[in-house]
């Protein structure tokens, strides 16, 4: 019974270090990579020359650092609101109904949670090709086509 509980916990261990790892892997461009990945994207598209490429890096490492630091101020903004809303509806319940206020939002981020885990397994299984997904070999166009 031991060695079982002990084969559990390593196998869950070892699929939430691996989920956390794709993660930080997934969200871990700062501007100059993300300029530098969407310019080679384009050169690569728009055959670009030399000059051309470093004007468009240029253009997308500050459109790149804008955004970065719109997102930062939007998400302080949304931070200080939310804690503002809690204060009042804190103010305005009883002890009680605080009680089930936080009983309510904490069963809404296990919902959440649990539909964000929910749609990280329709993209993983949506960004193999149809091959992969289900080992068919079909297209969308076969299915419709006259004759087949």
């Amino acid at each position: 019974m031991k060695k079982l509980f002990m084969i559990a916990a390593i196998l869950s261990l070892t699929f939430a270090s691996a989920h956390a790892q794709r993660e930080a892997q997934r969200r871990s461009f700062n501007p100059e990579e993300r300029a530098e990945k969407a310019s080679e994207r384009l050169a690569e598209k728009l055959d670009l020359s030399e000059e051309q490429k470093k004007q468009v890096y240029e253009l997308n490492l500050q459109t790149a650092e804008a955004r970065k630091s719109q997102m930062e101020a939007r998400r302080e903004e949304l931070k200080s609101n939310r804690e503002a809303h809690q204060a009042k509806m804190e103010a305005i319940l009883s002890p009680e109904q605080k009680q089930k206020w936080d009983e309510l939002r904490e069963s809404n981020q296990k919902q959440r949670t649990e539909m964000r885990k929910s749609r990280e397994g329709n993209r993983e299984q949506y960004r193999k090709g149809p091959r992969q997904r289900d080992g068919r070999q079909s297209s969308p166009r076969g299915r419709y086509q006259r004759g087949n």
